[in-house]
């Protein structure tokens, strides 16, 4: 039956398919969405706009960490996509447990060096005077919780890999209820403010690990499974390789986004000070109600791209990223006239502080502009991950932030002041999107060649 899973990917109607397999995921991380956008107003009701502006300097360092599991897990999730495609059984289940070993070998290494250099690493994101006290708290109890995170990231890619969208979906589900139950319990109820929220945090993506690793090990209906033997052998070099240079966008994308980020809370700071840093927090959360849906549907769309080009059904990739770049592009632009229309609305959910909606609303409709572009990117380099096309994919993934972001925050605000600064999102986003539709163009060419030239040879 599990077999027979992974086996449909290659056969089912396309647009079922990728609806099955999207749903799920959509679902799971707008609960996550739900659950970041609860914390994030619970805190500023319960702490303050410094609590925000805290939360604001610490999630991308913390963000940053948990892009381990996501490099290592999308990587890998690739080459067990197309193994299952070509039948390679072994190679797969042997990739799962490679994948296992990497990140907690990475966790160890990499929480040491950060909890040893805590404090100059928030400085470096922005965590200045005021802010640095309320950035340290959250992010002292939060860093446990991605040490878990980054071992379900890697999991859940993987169960998504071989078919199983459904699962990944109850795991973040339970993980984000879980975290809204306790997350108010432990801010007013106890009285632990940010060290509440985060500790919150951490339990909940502890159990979403436990869950994940239980579905390997103790699941019958897995296609792959955990192995005690494998995990504790080395690696094997060639998987390792491949699944470092496919993840390495999805890492390069974290990454600069960080960069980008010590950019634009130095330049908020500067500008317009702590309430802006806030502002953005805000809009980044509810962004995240546009954003999760679009990665959801690029999970669904990435197992059956991987699976059905591993299978030389290039035709398939092909439908499905028709299919999936029209069902982004129609939510973006429904996103667009939403977050526009109801800016004011939206950032009065999370504050009284009249400054704060000031900055935040208008920010937001500039942020929106550029809207309708955003799920075209996402799709397109999801193409190029899916189809282990490691070097395109990484460029593609930091293209926005490196090329164009980065600089415009920088930039933009020597000429326009603070307005600058939100103008260089829809700025970025449109040029990296024309840099996709480009790259895009030219692969969809050469599958639509080897269409043609598997037909020529049969007959």
């Amino acid at each position: 039956m599990a077999q027979n899973r992974a086996e449909r990917l290659g056969k089912e109607n396309i647009g079922k398919l990728l609806w099955n397999l999207s749903l799920p995921s959509i679902l799971g991380m707008l609960a996550i969405s739900i659950y970041n956008i609860a914390d994030t107003i619970f805190v500023g009701r319960g702490v303050g706009t410094l609590g925000i502006a805290g939360i604001s300097v610490s999630m991308p360092f913390l963000m940053t960490i948990s892009t381990f599991g996501h490099a290592i897990g999308l990587g890998g999730a690739s080459i067990i996509s197309r193994a299952l495609g070509a039948n390679d059984k072994d190679k797969a289940n042997l990739t799962l447990n490679n994948l296992v070993t990497l990140i907690i070998v990475i966790n160890v290494v990499v929480f040491t060096i950060a909890y040893a250099n805590l404090t100059s690493i928030l400085k470096v994101f922005g965590a200045y005077s005021e802010i640095l006290p309320y950035a340290l708290e959250y992010a002292s109890w939060a860093m446990p919780g991605t040490f878990f995170l980054n071992i379900l990231f890697v999991l859940m890619n993987v169960i998504r890999a071989e078919g199983n969208a459904r699962f990944p979906m109850i795991g973040q589900t339970i993980a984000a209820v879980l975290n809204l139950i306790i997350d108010p319990i432990f801010i007013f109820t106890f009285g632990w403010g940010l060290m509440g929220a985060a500790l919150a945090t951490t339990l909940s993506q502890f159990a979403g690990m436990v869950l994940s690793v239980w579905y390997y090990t103790y699941n019958k209906k897995s296609v792959l499974k955990l192995d005690i033997k494998t995990l504790l052998s080395l690696p094997d070099k060639k998987i390792t390789k491949e699944t470092f240079a496919i993840g390495a966008s999805s890492f390069g994308r974290q990454i600069a986004s960080s960069v980008m980020t010590i950019a634009l809370n130095n330049s908020l700071l500067y500008y317009s000070g702590s309430s802006a840093i806030a502002a953005f927090v805000i809009i980044f959360r509810l962004a995240m109600f546009i954003f999760m849906p679009l990665f959801g549907v690029n999970q669904g769309f990435m197992p059956i791209a991987g699976f059905n080009y591993g299978a030389k059904k290039n035709h398939r990739v092909l439908e499905v990223l028709k299919l999936a770049n029209i069902w982004t592009t129609a939510f973006c632009i429904l996103a667009m006239v939403v977050f526009y229309f109801f800016a004011t609305d939206l950032v009065k959910i999370f504050t009284t502080d009249p400054e704060l909606i000031r900055i935040g609303s208008s920010a937001m409709k500039i942020f929106i502009i550029a809207f309708p572009v955003i799920g075209f990117q996402v799709v397109g380099s999801g193409l190029y991950q899916a189809l282990g096309k490691a070097k395109a994919s990484f460029f593609l993934a930091i293209a926005r932030q490196a090329l164009f972001l980065i600089p415009f925050v920088l930039l933009f605000p020597l000429k326009w002041g603070e307005n600058g600064i939100w103008y260089s999102f829809p700025a970025a986003d449109f040029l990296s999107a024309v840099v996709t539709f480009f790259m895009v163009l030219n692969l969809t060419k050469k599958l639509k060649s080897d269409i043609k030239f598997e037909l020529n040879k049969t007959e």
